[in-house]
């Protein structure tokens, strides 16, 4: 829990750092805090109004929890907010290192990208009787670069906005005594029972 923490306060001050004076890491941060509420409703409208102040959204919204995404250099600022109005019973960080996938993912579009210009020079020279073939694998071949175009913004995205889920847990209300005494003290001490029974037939 301690190395933990220690990754999640880099990131918050300025991210991951390689080495002084490098590129931060390419890391996707998530964070999810389990709360205890009086109202569900009213507390998720405040932490989603919160993300939004701080120029992020909601991904996910249910009845027990809310999942925001915020700009990974203010995600500190939404867990401090969460934790200053609600008491947190659970915590948990995680880091994923995202370098593997993003060249991944580079390295599969620029080879479908220079293989598409390949079958545009084949375009340009195919006769009748290939045209037809050749553009059929073309128009396949360009649907698989916009999908990887897409995965791309999508692991980029992962990167620059950070997630943070939201569990509420309603707070337990103390259940009524059997005893005929009330959980408040000062009621106890103005006989209210013994005033009643003087009511009953």
């Amino acid at each position: 829990m301690r190395r933990v923490s220690l990754a999640l306060v880099l990131w918050l001050w300025g991210g991951l750092l390689c080495a002084q004076g490098q590129t931060p890491l390419q890391a996707a941060v998530g964070s999810r805090l389990t709360i205890q509420v009086p109202d569900r409703d009213a507390s998720a409208a405040m932490v989603m109004a919160k993300a939004e102040a701080l120029g992020g959204y909601f991904s996910a919204f249910t009845q027990e929890a809310v999942t925001l995404k915020v700009p990974a250099g203010k995600a500190g600022e939404l867990i401090d907010f969460v934790k200053a109005h609600w008491k947190p019973v659970e915590e948990s960080y995680r880091t994923e290192d995202m370098v593997t996938s993003l060249d991944q993912l580079r390295a599969r579009l620029k080879a479908k990208l220079e293989l598409y210009a390949r079958f545009e020079k084949l375009l340009a020279a195919a006769d009748a009787a290939d045209i037809i073939e050749v553009e059929a694998a073309a128009s396949k071949l360009i649907g698989e670069i916009e999908l990887l175009k897409g995965q791309l913004r999508a692991a980029q995205h992962s990167i620059d906005f950070a997630s943070v889920a939201v569990n509420f847990r309603l707070l337990q209300r103390e259940r009524p005594r059997d005893d005929g005494n009330s959980p408040f003290a000062w009621l106890n001490g103005l006989g209210l029972e013994a005033l009643l029974r003087g009511f009953e037939p």
